[in-house]
């Protein structure tokens, strides 16, 4: 399973990527930091567990 947070991470790399091409490395810092957190909130309310990756995966 991954985890919320990486789910995030990934998301909001690719925002930056996409979104913030010719920033200085900082300035892209601070909007990956700007796209992480409400992501990482959003997720976590809507997968409370984290996210399954395959279905029929059990915990064990």
């Amino acid at each position: 399973m991954i985890s919320n947070e990486q789910r995030a991470h990934d998301i909001a790399v690719a925002l930056v990527q996409a979104n913030a091409k010719d920033l200085e490395p900082l300035e892209a810092y601070h909007r990956y930091v700007n796209y992480l957190v409400p992501l990482l909130k959003e997720i976590d309310k809507d997968f409370p567990h984290g996210i399954r990756e395959h279905l029929g995966q059990h915990d064990e």
